[in-house]
């Protein structure tokens, strides 16, 4: 049995973007019976709760998760599960903007080759864009 595809080469990152989400089965428009959040202006908790929410409410799984786990500062790729108190996010009320989170990860995970990483930036960036709240 062949394994998971890597990503394409540096360069073609659109490419990866659509391949990561439909991977993902994502895309399209968010669930009319999820909040829409403004994901330019949150708390990392408040990122942490609203993906523990959707995972809870079956819209988000465990492996998509893992690049919102990531930015929310709740410990490394993978945290979800573990039953570490590392992936629980710190508290602060420092508002943050996850969309140039995410897109600063992307940049630094390609220029280190961080395939994996990537991709599960890829991911949360796409779904932050699927709950995003119009302006």
């Amino acid at each position: 049995m062949p394994g998971p595809s890597k990503p394409a080469a540096i360069g073609q990152g659109e490419a990866r973007f659509d391949a990561a989400l439909a991977q993902a089965g994502r895309g399209g428009d968010a669930s009319r019976d999820a909040p829409l959040r403004d994901f330019s202006k949150m708390t990392r908790g408040d990122l942490f709760g609203w993906m523990n929410n959707r995972i809870r409410a079956g819209e988000l799984s465990l492996d998509d998760s893992s690049g919102l786990l990531a930015l929310s500062g709740g410990g490394a790729m993978g945290a979800i599960g573990s039953g570490s108190s590392d992936a629980v996010p710190p508290a602060d009320a420092q508002h943050v903007d996850f969309f140039q989170l995410a897109q600063d990860r992307i940049a630094a995970a390609r220029h280190r080759r961080e395939h994996d990483a990537e991709a599960a930036h890829l991911v949360a960036l796409g779904v932050m864009q699927r709950f995003q709240a119009p302006s």
